[in-house]
């Protein structure tokens, strides 16, 4: 036991090593910034608590500047407030107000001050660590003075107050002591140590009255009866201060004074929990913990590291609900770490005893199997960038999937049972007769089965011994119910280069169990016949023939079945095409033939996923038909058309001269599909792309034409060319997409996703009318990129829904706060554009009312805009779709209106409220009276329909006067204001830059 631990010593080596980089990460003072990190996350998941209901401020805010119309304020001015609060006389007063200048009015001040017997002032130090304190005059007369210092953290909060600085007390200490001395004992804290504040809840919540208020008489003086009255500026701008509750504005300081005497008189201030006994027993748990869970299944070592890290975050959470502070990142950081390289050094390890194995076993079949096809290709499916020994896995699996698919046809199509034992009589192999002439399993022993069902057992020994001698033995003949059934016997020894996993090599019996009933019955009838050979000679041939007859049709059958078999495996059975395999083989012929010249076109149908989804499979299904009839219009019978996969399909046209014959067959293609296809009475449009590859003599497989013919295929589904000859640097313009799609999945989590603001002008008046929210990529390393460049991207992969839904919240958000900052006009609007996608997910109406819910936008500030293709798929959904749009409050639109083909059929049928004119009409109004009659129509036709026209890529003073002359309203573009980030948007419209 003893040696065995020592052993494995090892095994501590993981929690080592995460200990070790933890006193790292808490030298260079990581740990330190992640703590402060944490801080306002605390009292976030805790929320608020109610505020002492003892402690009232007296705000001087912006109300009160404006109203008094100076700052400072006069001292008399404070004066006549104690005057007015001696009334009903507060508990304690508390000046958060540095009084350092003297003033005429200072005598007065003090006399107010002395009256009322329980005034604490405040002291503090300037930016240049000078001591601020009131004039001598005001000191005298104030019960005590208090300090206002405040540290704040890294993460711009105050975590610890000091109550004691330079021999003084802090300012909320005092009024807790002046409180102690007029009504209840306050117990205060040792003033040697910092006192953690415990933030109760937002300074909104705690209560506070306007200073002007109470002066002039607006607040009675008996609200403030008994009460410690902080008075303080809260105006904004001034001595801010934010708070884990007020971040965005913040609170002021005297909010921090409030929160310590909170703490003070509810004895709720934060007690930490932290000393050297919690270092000393994380870093040594670490390498004990590694030890235990070094060897455990993968499931159970995440569940455990996972489990305890959830559990100190829950509990540390429990405990600062009872106000400890309990430090969250020295354990959660060793736990995680000593979880990362647990699981990555078991990882390793398994790899390097899997490299072993897999080294033992490649070396066993590389030389030992010798009827089996290993060539690399076999393996072309594999990349090579995931190294040999997942090629080799793939080699030995192709060689064991080849045996084992020769194996079962071989086995499962004869017609005679086979079994095969071991010397323990146990089965280790047999057919699907064997299990139903015998009613036995593989694993089952022979026992009752076959020994003594079929055999007696002193036979089944005797027939054992004979074989293992090298003898033969003779075949068995045993009836069953109305069929015969004979036995043969082999003998044969297992692998003569066993497998480096088989221990034990062995001999084995091969059972051959075949219905003879046929024969048998035959035999009998030929007895029969010669019995009465004489008498039924015509009879006797008759029946022979009638046996001849059946012998004939079942080789009929069987060669009519073998002829289907044949077809199944080379035909689509969908479009009754010739497949993929049949393809493979053809092209391989072809490229056989160094004198071939040939060309491979690879077709992807552009439309048909939406049609599919939309329709449904049945369909679908017609439109592949009705697709493959049509392209084999355009080849000649000698060319060869097959079902690639799904929507592609893959031409090889065997006579071909030059690259244009290929593209001239793609051009026939092409027009084939610019007409619709008719299915279930409805017309469907369906594009396609198609990549174009010649034969070369660089071509060693028939799998490298198709891989580039597929590449050239999606570089002309992404430029739209509809047909695209291929070019060796398609495989890094291919590479470099992959990359983008790869960058373009985590750009949301890395926050690389920023959303810019055009604004959109009334065009007579110059002002603002509304906004529209354009997305855009802040990528690291490519810098921004334009949404033409990877929302195509983002809708291919499915990601455009959760970034459109994303675009969408932070728009929302962005106006709901410009109405509140920027004071914006009642009608000015917020225009956001959903994609096909997005509008046909069926989420929508629920995805957009809870965005409107948690940025609480009112939904007649939204308005959407929406392409002509996303209602050509289902134009009653669509319907529906906008009337609950507008049930809601918000205003719809035709985003690029005049691009497609549908507008004017289904444009009556929708309640639309904007057409937006796509740039492409506005720029061209001044290349002839045609292009501007064509926009004039456009705002003809939105009048008819009491609809609003917006002119959008304006981008001169011409096009401004004659949208003018039209009586175009709204309009947007270059002319006015490029897409801007909000925080431009914010400070040109503040300061009228737009106007």
């Amino acid at each position: 036991m003893i040696s065995r631990f020592f052993k494995d010593q090892w095994r501590f080596l993981p929690g080592a090593l995460a200990s070790l980089i933890t006193l790292i990460l808490n030298q260079t003072g990581a740990l330190a910034d992640l703590e402060n990190a944490s801080y306002r996350w605390l009292f976030r998941v805790r929320g608020e608590k109610a505020w002492d209901d003892r402690i009232v401020l007296l705000t001087i805010d912006d109300a009160t500047l404006t109203e008094l119309g100076q700052f400072p304020l006069p001292r008399g001015t404070y004066a006549r407030l104690l005057e007015r609060m001696a009334v009903s006389p507060p508990a304690g007063i508390g000046f958060n107000i540095f009084f350092v200048e003297p003033s005429a009015e200072d005598a007065a001040f003090a006399r107010e001050i002395a009256e009322a017997g329980n005034v604490v002032l405040s002291s503090g130090v300037d930016e240049d660590s000078h001591l601020l304190t009131s004039t001598q005059s005001l000191q005298s007369a104030a019960i005590a003075t208090g300090h206002v210092l405040k540290q704040v953290e890294s993460d711009g909060l105050v975590h610890t107050v000091r109550l004691q600085a330079a021999d003084e007390p802090a300012f909320a200490v005092v009024l807790a002591e002046v409180f102690s001395l007029t009504h209840t004992l306050v117990e205060l804290p040792s003033l040697d140590r910092p006192l953690w504040v415990n933030w109760p809840g937002s300074a909104e919540n705690l209560p506070h009255y306007s200073f002007s208020d109470v002066l002039l008489g607006r607040i009675s003086p008996s609200l403030l009866e008994d009460k410690l009255v902080l008075v303080g500026m809260t105006a904004t701008g001034v001595d801010a201060l934010p708070t884990p509750y007020d971040d965005n504005p913040p609170a002021s300081g005297i909010v921090l004074q409030a929160a310590v005497l909170d703490n003070l008189l509810q004895q709720r201030s934060l007690r930490p929990i932290a000393g050297p006994w919690l270092w000393i027993l994380t870093l040594i748990a670490m390498p004990g913990v590694s030890y235990c869970f070094v060897r455990r299944p993968l499931l159970w070592q995440l569940l455990f590291f996972l489990g305890a890290w959830l559990g100190w975050l829950v509990f540390s959470v429990l405990l600062f609900q009872q106000n400890y502070l309990l430090p969250r990142s020295l354990p959660l950081v060793s736990l995680g770490l000593t979880g990362v390289t647990t699981i990555v050094g078991q990882q390793i390890r398994e790899s390097v005893a899997l490299d072993r194995l897999l080294e033992s076993l490649w070396q066993h079949y590389r030389y030992s199997t010798t009827h089996l096809s290993i060539e690399p290709t076999m393996t072309s499916l594999i990349s090579k960038d995931l190294g040999d020994e997942v090629r080799k896995l793939a080699l030995m699996a192709n060689m064991l999937s080849r045996a084992q698919a020769t194996q079962s046809a071989i086995a499962q199509t004869i017609p005679i049972a086979m079994l095969t034992v071991d010397s323990d009589d146990r089965v280790c192999f047999c057919n699907s007769l064997a299990e139903q002439y015998l009613n036995i399993k593989l694993g089952q022993t022979l026992t009752p089965a076959i020994v003594p069902e079929w055999l007696e057992t002193d036979t089944w020994q005797r027939i054992t011994k004979t074989l293992s001698q090298g003898q033969t033995v003779a075949a068995v003949e045993r009836k069953r119910d109305s069929k015969w059934f004979e036995m043969r016997f082999e003998i044969f020894k297992g692998a003569t280069q066993p497998s480096p996993l088989l221990q034990d090599n062995g001999q084995f019996i091969l059972i051959l169990v075949e219905d003879i009933t046929h024969r048998k019955a035959t035999e009998l009838k030929l007895r029969l016949l010669n019995q009465y050979l004489e008498e039924e000679v015509r009879q006797r041939t008759q029946e022979l023939e009638v046996a001849n007859f059946s012998l004939l049709q079942e080789t009929a059958e069987r060669r009519q079945v073998q002829k289907k078999l044949t077809d199944q495996a080379f035909r689509d059975e969908l479009t009754g095409l010739p497949n993929r395999t049949y393809l493979k083989t053809k092209l391989s012929e072809m490229m056989a033939n160094p004198q071939a010249s040939f060309a491979v076109l690879f077709i992807g149908c552009d439309r048909f996923k939406l049609i599919n989804d939309s329709f449904g499979h049945i369909v679908g299904d017609e439109l592949l038909r009705a697709i493959s009839q049509r392209l084999s219009r355009c080849i000649k019978a000698a060319d060869l058309i097959a079902r690639f996969s799904g929507d592609e399909f893959t031409i090889l046209l065997t006579e071909i001269k030059d690259a244009q014959s290929a593209v001239r067959v793609s051009q026939r293609i092409h027009r084939q599909f610019h007409h619709p296809f008719r299915i279930a009475d409805q017309e469907f449009y369906s594009s396609c792309s198609i990549g174009i590859v010649l034969s070369n003599s660089d071509y060693q497989q028939a799998t490298d034409i198709l891989r580039d013919a597929d590449i050239a295929m999606y570089c002309a589904k992404r430029n739209g060319a509809g047909y695209t000859l291929f070019k060796p640097e398609m495989h890094l313009a291919i590479r470099s997409s992959l990359q983008l799609e790869t960058d373009l999945h985590q750009s949301l989590s890395r926050g690389e996703l920023v959303v810019y603001y055009q604004p959109i002008f009334n065009i007579k008046t110059k002002q603002i009318a509304g906004f529209e929210a354009l997305v855009r990529w802040q990528h690291p390393i490519a810098g921004l990129i334009r949404p033409d460049e990877f929302i195509p991207l983002a809708e291919e992969t499915g990601l455009i829904i959760k970034i459109g839904q994303w675009v969408l919240k932070e728009a929302c958000s962005q106006m709901y706060q410009w109405q509140q900052q920027l004071q914006l006009p009642a009608d000015v609007f917020m225009s956001v554009n959903l994609s096909v996608q997005q509008f046909n997910e069926p989420n929508l109406l629920k995805r957009i009312d809870a965005v409107l819910q948690e940025t609480r936008l009112e939904s007649q500030y939204l308005k959407l805009e929406i392409t002509e293709s996303a209602i050509l798929a289902d134009s009653d959904l669509a319907v529906q779709t906008f009337q609950s749009l507008k049930e809601r409050g918000i205003s719809l639109g035709i985003d690029d209106f005049g691009t497609g083909y549908s507008s004017l059929t289904y444009l009556h049928r929708f309640p639309v409220d904007v057409l937006k004119i796509d740039r492409s009409f506005i720029q061209r109004m001044a290349e002839g009276q045609k292009h501007l009659s064509l926009v004039q129509s456009i705002k003809t036709l939105a009048d008819h329909f009491d609809m609003d026209m917006i002119a959008e890529g304006i981008e001169t003073e011409v096009q401004i006067e004659s949208l003018k002359l039209m009586g175009c309203v709204l309009g947007q573009g270059y002319f006015f204001s490029p897409p801007v980030d909000g925080e431009t948007i914010a400070t040109k419209y503040s300061r009228c830059q737009f106007h």
